[in-house]
């Protein structure tokens, strides 16, 4: 069994880091996809050059902390108690 990769990482991160490690979140997705979509392409675009980047990551930590749980990473599809990711962000506000 390969070593947990995790193993040394942190029980929290600071905003600072969790931000860092979503930007590069979205860089892993465009260089996994052979043809990524236009939308990881913007989203990426956005967090490298937008300057309210920040303020809108913030208002996002924001929602994570209040939204009970309802983007949980261990269930598939990420939307618990949900078939599928919403059309709209705002069916998901809190």
């Amino acid at each position: 069994m390969a070593d947990d990769p995790t193993a040394d990482f942190p029980d929290s991160l600071t905003l600072d880091e969790a931000f860092r490690s979503a930007f590069y979140m979205v860089l892993e997705c465009l260089e996994i996809e052979h043809e990524p979509s236009q939308d990881i392409a913007l989203l990426a675009q956005y967090v490298w050059t937008d300057p309210a980047r920040w303020q809108d990551w913030q208002r996002a930590v924001g929602r994570a902390l209040s939204d009970g749980g309802l983007a949980d990473p261990d269930h598939e599809g990420v939307w618990k108690d949900r078939p599928a990711m919403p059309y709209s962000p705002k069916e998901v506000q809190p």
